[in-house]
């Protein structure tokens, strides 16, 4: 909540600051050490905004809410920055009284070049409630004597980050990039710049996957053993999930439903606790939560059935029908969902009369995965009924699963809507339940149960989460059967990031990012390394191919609210929508020839199945053509191409070599690597690869370079396959000789010392101003104990440092603080790194969850007054 209010400068007087250089310290001298000093370097290319609010409470702040204001960016930078429509003051919770200040525009001058991206992550204060803050994002470039708006993304209802990415035939240049808002409550953002051969750059924030709490995968050394280990584990339930996993729920009687936020926190801070003592345990060879993946669909539309599917003429399905006039025949789609409407939804009730002809259930097998209290349905457990029961609500329920099997294979009775391949059959497996949520344990199963069944060719996963699991992934590639099996299609995810979301970014999945009615990718549709095409997803707040109409997908649905279960329709978007149209396109495929997973995901990197609607980032191998793809299948010459890990090479001056491992698509067939051309000289080349076992070193000779420069260029290797056609795989390559240090500055930093035990206050507290590219920090007369060391930015000036959109440093790694010990010897050369950016799961080895951010003091502030925020989980 934010209380209006004039704002007053100096109200939080400033915090006691540091003498020496770069407001280093007090230390008195080589006689009288300081207690602990040490040093925070800033990573390559971070700067921070001049006039956030925290340089506003110093009277500081530099303007740069004009073009001609505009504060200059290095390429590749990250900027931490604040804008606010209004002014108030915080409602923290505390006695002391922390302002913004209205502050509605940053502009930003800095060169880009065709491919380039700039993304925008919007991030609200713990207390902040409604109205969001109207954004927009403006790349502006001047033209003549005027300033010409070239491209902008905006955002009012949701969190989403704002993205643009410069096309092919924009001019190299400068640009002035403006970041503004035009109503709403006070935000962070940071602003990423990233060329084409970035990776994942937008990873600003603590990502908190749901899990379940006092449940655990495991996985075992020796697999032959594992049931007697898993037997000897003292739990009160165990369930083998196949291939050697197995979940494992302790006994425990907590009910999450009576408990408070903060106890629901501490049961899965208590979860994360037991998991990492599982992994001490002799025997075990991963321990991981049982994450939980969601439904990924955006919102239902409300309006009536419309009268034509515009995702179909898209993807040029009526055409490759002609092709394929069986539309799949005897191919089994498994939706992985909701499970498909049914009326009644108990065994033996009649399926959604659009599905009815195509569902398939296999007979004695269980094909209803959801368990525990995520089961809502009448028939308790695992089961053979894969029917959507419903939610229970007076509301109309999430029929989320209908509505992804009408996309892929709806029959073609003259009636409501047509599939993607109307022929082929559907087998629906329930692995979500309650609010669309579903279990990874569940899934393992339903995926390792899958990859035994002949009937089944392709597998939907309209879902996802943030939560990476080593065990899904082993199901998935022995479905995958190293290209010989099933497909696997899933959605890439509907937070419009970089991020990569589970199970898309997995190696052996296809993910599916989503577009509008012209084939522009969706506000919401993530990027990067979850995306591997694109096809229709809808997007509700645009009418793209000027129809009259939302962009959205209209399919199966249905309606319980009046007590009784009634068939129907109903417009979405999501990734969820788009997944099933590759699904079923690879139906339609399959159906009038012999292809393979592996041939497919060969002929969708060759191009040969797309149209190509942007850059790969965005858009990985195009949008879907299902004229293309059974143009390519009935063809019979599935192309094997060659591929490289990892796809763009990045160099910077602390990273000047590195190695590109290649693989070849389909697995398994023989290429030889004929010729490697570097496109510029300053890239030299190791000794060209004898087969594809073998690597490639690339590195840089830096000299005659310029520096804080960056330099840009393509690696093209060319290759022959014994068993196909000759080709050429394209590497792009970027060289960043960085910015020199003492330009680098990620923000005036509050140095703490804070409290070892659960409450985490703040004891102890110092500020720093960057200088040379670093901090340095000294504490004196500090008391004997055990502390953290922390720092960061507080440009919001709500009293919180290391909130997600602040810069961060904690000793010794981000994300894994550990505790320091202060005797009677001075703790000198002590060195954090700070960062906007945060480490992924994968770095920190599980989530952290709960975190936001260390209290600040303010000046006169009594320390049992110091109110923690959150206790740190990852303390061990």
């Amino acid at each position: 909540m934010i209380r209006n209010a004039p704002v007053t400068a100096g109200l939080m007087s400033l915090l006691l600051l540091l003498s020496g250089c770069g407001g280093g310290g007090s230390g008195g001298g080589a006689e009288n050490p300081p207690d602990v000093a040490g040093v925070i370097d800033i990573e390559s290319g971070t700067r921070v905004d001049s006039d956030t609010a925290d340089d506003f409470r110093l009277d500081q702040s530099v303007d740069n809410g004009s073009p001609g204001s505009a504060q200059a960016l290095p390429s590749g930078a990250t900027v931490g920055g604040y804008l606010s429509f209004i002014e108030g003051t915080y409602d923290t919770g505390t006695p002391d009284q922390f302002d913004f200040v209205t502050d509605t525009a940053d502009f930003f001058v800095t060169e880009l070049s065709p491919g380039d991206r700039v993304a925008v992550q919007m991030f609200l204060s713990p207390d902040q409630r409604l109205p969001l803050p109207d954004r927009t994002l403006r790349i502006l470039k001047q033209e003549g004597g005027d300033l010409v708006p070239k491209y902008s993304d905006t955002a009012s209802d949701t969190l989403r980050a704002l993205m643009v990415t410069l096309p092919a035939d924009a001019e190299t240049g400068s640009y002035l990039i403006e970041v503004s808002t035009a109503g709403g409550i006070p935000f962070r953002y940071v602003l990423t710049l990233a060329d084409q051969a970035s990776p994942s750059v937008m990873n600003t924030s603590y990502t908190d996957p749901a899990f379940m709490v006092d449940e655990a995968i495991l996985s075992f050394d020796a697999d032959p053993g594992s049931v007697a280990m898993a037997a000897a584990m003292a739990v009160s339930e165990r369930r083998n999930l196949g291939r050697g996993a197995w979940l494992m729920r302790r006994d425990s009687a907590r009910n999450l439903a009576t408990m408070s936020a903060r106890q629901v926190e501490d049961a899965r801070e208590d979860t994360l606790d037991w998991i990492r003592e599982l992994r001490e345990q002799p025997g075990v060879a991963a321990a991981e939560p049982n994450y939980l993946y969601t439904s990924q669909q955006v919102a239902p539309d409300d309006d009536p059935l419309y009268d034509r599917q515009w995702n179909l003429p898209l993807t040029r399905a009526p055409m490759a029908w002609q092709a394929a006039p069986d539309a799949g025949l005897g191919i089994g789609i498994a939706v992985f969902d909701t499970g498909v409407f049914r009326s009644p939804p108990t065994t033996g009730g009649a399926w959604h009369p659009d599905l009815d002809e195509n569902v398939r259930l296999i007979s004695g097998e269980i094909m209803d995965y959801v368990s525990g209290d995520l089961d809502i349905d009448q028939e308790p457990g695992r089961d053979t009924n894969p029917a959507d029961p419903g939610d229970g609500k007076t509301r109309s329920s999430n029929f989320h699963g209908t509505h992804v099997a009408g996309v892929a294979a709806a029959v073609d009775n003259v009636q409501g809507i047509v599939g993607m391949a109307s022929g082929a059959s559907i087998y629906p497996v329930r692995v979500l339940g309650r609010d669309g949520v579903g279990s990874s344990a569940d899934l393992i199963a339903a995926v390792n149960w899958a990859a035994g069944r002949s009937e089944i060719d392709v597998i939907n996963l309209s879902l996802g989460g943030l939560g990476p699991s080593n065990a899904l992934k082993s199901a998935i590639d022995a479905a995958w059967a190293g290209g010989n099996g099933q497909l696997i299609v899933a959605a890439a995810g509907n937070q419009g990031t970089d991020e990569p979301t589970y199970p898309a970014a997995y190696p052996n999945v296809i993910g599916v990012g989503a577009v509008d009615g012209a084939g522009k990718r969706a506000s919401y549709s993530n990027v990067g390394e979850s995306v591997d095409v694109v096809a229709p997803g809808g997007d509700a707040s645009r009418d793209a191919n000027q129809d009259g109409t939302a962009d959205v997908i209209v399919s199966t649905w249905g309606r319980d609210d009046s007590g009784s279960f009634e068939p129907g329709y109903a417009g979405l978007q999501g990734t969820s929508m788009a997944a099933p149209h590759v699904a079923g396109v690879y139906a339609l495929m399959k159906g009038e020839s012999t292809i393979t997973p592996g041939e497919f995901r060969s002929l969708l990197r060759s191009g040969a199945l797309t149209e190509e609607v942007g850059p790969a980032f965005e858009y990985g191998a195009g949008l879907i053509n299902a004229l293309a793809a059974m143009d390519a299948a009935l063809d019979g010459n599935f192309p094997i191409t060659l591929g490289a890990s990892p796809s763009a090479l990045q160099f910077n001056s602390a990273v000047l070599s590195a190695e590109l491992e290649f693989s070849a698509y389909p697995e398994g067939e023989p290429i030889t690597i004929i010729q490697v051309t570097a496109g510029a000289e300053w890239l030299n080349l190791g000794e060209r690869p004898a087969d594809l076992s073998q690597s490639l070193v690339v590195s840089v000779d830096t000299s005659g370079l310029e520096n804080n420069k960056r330099y840009t260029t393509e690696l093209e290797i060319e290759y022959d396959p014994q068993n196909g056609e000759a080709g050429t795989l394209t590497v792009p390559v970027s060289l960043r000789l960085g910015t020199s240090a003492d330009e680098r500055d990620a923000g005036r930093h509050y140095v703490l010392l804070v409290s070892a035990d659960d409450n985490r206050d703040t004891i102890e507290q110092v500020v720093a101003s960057a200088s040379g590219g670093q901090y340095r920090f000294a504490f004196d007369q500090v008391e004997p104990g055990e502390y953290f060391l922390v720092a960061g930015t507080d440009i919001d000036n709500n009293g919180l440092i290391c909130e997600n959109g602040e810069a961060c440093a904690e000793y010794p790694v981000n994300g894994l603080p550990e505790k320091i010990v202060i005797g009677d010897q001075p703790l000198s050369g002590v060195r954090l790194s700070t960062s906007f950016r945060r480490p992924t799961i994968a770095a920190m080895g599980l989530p952290r969850i709960g975190f936001e951010g260390y209290r600040l003091k303010s000046d006169g502030e009594k320390e049992q007054d110091n109110v923690p925020i959150r206790r740190l989980e990852n303390d061990r």
